[in-house]
């Protein structure tokens, strides 16, 4: 029986065990769905970026080509990215092979149900297996669905593959099927050309060369549609794939959803095995508080039964030994009664002795004989409170009350508290059964002390107590005796209360002290409290002062990365600046070394205009005034003022206007020196240049 039991036990984890197991790898699984979904979703992310036009350029080539520094470092970085987007996809790559090999790995760890025998609570054991079996199902429908979706990746990867390919056959196609037109029109032609040709010998070699490039263009035409055909094979193959690919599709979309709901139905299922358990444990919860109370009022009723059963052993003990001593007090005093009779001639001494020995019997008769009236009051106390015992647990035992067991395991099926129960009643019948012993054994013992009362207090025994002092002799000796004994009872009272002051005083100093001790020990409690207080308080002074630094710290890091942001843009705003003076300054530089060089060019046009004036002036007047010359109409002549103006405005450099300004008017004024100032009328406008706005600006 008791390995029977140890089996159920064993077989009882088992089952609570595969449950959790279950419910473990349900959860497990659920979570590499979810997973699996993000690692999707991460891969079509993934493979957008990889099919991005900016993974596609060949950056190697522009950093080779660029010559800006800072734009080749971005270049560079963007490179790298590349870089590292192609090696996650291939990491990604080997990582879902790596699931796909390792997918065969859950199926072990689920089939552990067959194992497990019938548990003793049905329904745990059934949900268990059920969920086992679930899981089992689920585990094989992610390896048939991984296995799918790794044929349909490495389908999809084919014919992405192939797609070049495929571009590449199109393009054949649509030449080859011109080429193939372009040939039958020339073979028509040449057909045509055949049967419209004379019988002669000219056109006989003509018409046999064209038959000759009509076999030709025939053979060539059956090759190409040959090739035509392989092609269109090809790509007939590349639709069957693709017709697989999209049915293989299918069929994971439909075991997604296979696995969807079977991971809702386990969820409901255990969602309903926790409901079921949770009702079960509350009902559990509130069986072990009724237990609790029931323990408590069982253990309260052992300790007062104890208590009981101590304190009627004590009285038993007490009421045999005055029962013992009242029995040889009567023998003692049948025996001085004997000898009594046999010593009543004898002397002074006698008699003493003779009524000493005679009150003493009569004492110790009369006390033994007030005990056992006592100790018989309290063993009948004794029985009452036996029978009230007795008819409390009887009414329990008929009101279905009874308080189990204490409970030694968490979780009890309602076979195993009916067994408690059951047990319980068997232990309150015996705690009955051993109080009505208890309440027999009072009724013989309160039997015998009657019996004993009785024959000592019999009708006889005070009418002829007195009868044995029958002299003053003898009345003296007993008076004598008894006022001795009176004094020394009296005396061992005195020290009994002096004793009994003396412990009480003694228990007061002990009280006071403990007291003391106790006020003592709370003050220091109550110190120590405060100096725990005290403590904490530094310690979150001290965490605040430091949590404020560190605030202080990260502000002033802040401040200075802020100031130093500020610096850094006033200089970059004064490099601007600097950079758009210096660009204007360069223009300006420019428009001056162009403005310089029209100078230049301007002097020497100056300088052929007035050696041809010079030479002009040594002619004739006859040609001056010719009406062949060119210089019918003189005009006036301009002012010097006019050309520095104009230069003025065109915000040309200072010194170049005044030179150019200077030589202008200064050269009339030396050729009016040699030719003299009667020659004004002979005078000839020099041709300005037209300087042009775009060229100063």
């Amino acid at each position: 029986m008791e390995k029977n039991q140890s089996l159920v036990e064993e077989n009882e984890k088992l089952s609570r065990g595969l449950s959790e197991a279950a419910g473990q790898t349900a959860q497990m699984l659920e979570r590499i769905i979810l997973t699996e979904q993000a690692n999707e979703k991460m891969n079509a992310k993934l493979e957008e970026l990889r099919k991005h036009a900016a993974c596609k350029v060949d950056l190697q080539k522009l950093v080779e080509t660029l010559e800006d520094q800072e734009l080749k470092e971005n270049v560079e970085v963007i490179r790298n990215l590349q870089q590292v987007i192609t090696q996650l996809s291939d990491e990604t790559v080997a990582c879902m092979a790596a699931a796909i090999d390792t997918a065969v790995e859950p199926e072990a760890q689920v089939e552990i149900s067959p194992g497990s025998s019938r548990s003793s609570d049905a329904f745990t054991t059934q949900h268990a297996l059920r969920q086992a079996q679930m899981s089992k199902e689920l585990v094989e429908l992610n390896k048939a669905l991984a296995l799918k979706e790794a044929l349909a990746k490495k389908m999809t990867q084919n014919d992405s593959q192939l797609q070049p390919i495929e571009f590449q056959y199109q393009d054949n196609i649509k030449n080859l099927e011109l080429e193939v037109i372009n040939l039958q029109k020339e073979k028509e032609e040449l057909v045509l050309e055949l049967q419209t040709t004379k019988k002669d010998v000219n056109q006989a070699k003509l018409s046999e060369r064209r038959r000759k490039r009509l076999q030709e263009l025939e053979g060539q035409i059956a090759d190409l549609k040959k090739k035509l055909n392989e092609q269109s094979k090809l790509l007939k193959l590349k639709e069957s794939t693709e017709h697989t690919v999209s049915k293989l599709n299918q069929e994971i979309r439909v075991m997604k959803n296979q696995r969807v709901q079977l991971m809702r139905q386990m969820k409901e299922d255990a969602e309903r095995f926790r409901q079921w358990k949770q009702q079960k444990d509350k009902e559990v919860i509130q069986l072990k508080e009724r237990d609790r109370k029931r323990q408590y009022e069982l253990l309260k009723l052992e300790r007062s039964f104890q208590k009981q059963s101590n304190v009627l052993r004590r009285k038993t003990e007490e009421a045999a030994a005055a029962n013992k001593r009242l029995k040889d007090a009567l023998q003692k005093q049948r025996e001085v009664t004997e000898k009594r009779k046999e010593t009543q001639s004898r002397g002074m001494e006698g008699t003493t002795a003779r009524v000493k020995s005679w009150l003493g019997n009569e004492i110790e008769v009369m006390v033994s004989t007030e005990e056992a009236k006592r100790h018989l009051n309290d063993l009948l106390e004794d029985r009452k409170i036996l029978a009230q015992d007795v008819a409390q647990l009887k009414e329990k035992v008929e009101s279905g009350e009874n308080p189990p067991p204490k409970l030694r395991r968490r979780t009890f099926s309602l076979a195993e508290l009916r067994g408690q129960v059951s047990e319980s009643e068997d232990s309150i019948t015996k705690q009955i059964e051993s109080l009505e012993t208890e309440m027999e054994l009072r009724s013989a013992q309160i039997a015998d002390l009657q019996q004993k009362l009785l024959d000592a207090e019999s009708e006889d025994r005070p009418k002829h107590r007195w009868e044995n002092i029958a002299t003053i002799l003898e009345a003296k000796c007993a008076l004598k005796y008894l006022i001795g004994e009176l004094v020394s009872s009296k005396i061992q009272v005195s020290k009994l209360e002096s004793s009994l002051k003396q412990n009480k005083a003694s228990c007061a100093d002990m009280q006071k002290m403990l007291f003391e001790e106790r006020n003592h020990f709370a003050e220091i409690e109550t110190e120590l409290q405060a100096e725990l207080v005290r403590v904490e308080q530094q310690h979150q002074e001290k965490v605040l002062y430091l949590l404020s630094q560190l605030q202080q710290s990260q502000m002033a890091e802040k401040q200075l990365e802020e100031s130093v942001s500020e610096k850094e843009q006033q200089l970059l705003s004064i490099l601007k600046c600097q950079d758009e003076e210096l660009e204007k300054m360069q223009e300006v530089c420019e428009q001056n070394q162009q403005l310089l060089r029209e100078n230049k060019i301007m002097k020497q046009k100056l300088n052929l205009l007035q050696v041809a004036s010079r030479q002009k002036s040594h002619l004739p007047k006859d040609t001056l005034l010719s009406p062949d010359s060119s210089f019918e109409y003189i005009p006036p002549k301009p002012k010097p003022s006019r050309f520095k103006e104009k230069f003025l405005e065109q915000s040309m450099d200072i010194e170049d206007i005044k030179y150019c300004s200077e030589y202008s008017v200064n050269e009339p004024e030396d050729s009016d020196g040699d030719g003299g100032d009667g020659d004004d009328e002979e005078w000839k406008p020099t041709k300005l240049v037209k300087v042009s706005k775009k060229n100063i600006q």
